[in-house]
């Protein structure tokens, strides 16, 4: 079994916020930049995954 982390866990467990909530509870970098728009569209990505596999 994968040990998942306390920050992704957290992130799991706020999914329900609306994307922009999370953009700002949650920092995104990428090699040290923060992500903005990158940051909601991958919120939105993951959320859409999350929904289809519970179809």
């Amino acid at each position: 079994m994968t040990t998942i982390s306390p920050e992704v866990q957290s992130l799991v467990n706020h999914l329900h916020l609306p994307d922009h909530i999370l953009a700002d509870k949650f920092q995104f970098t990428h090699n040290g930049q923060k992500m903005t728009a990158e940051s909601l569209r991958f919120l939105s990505f993951v959320k859409e995954k999350l929904l289809a596999a519970k179809v």
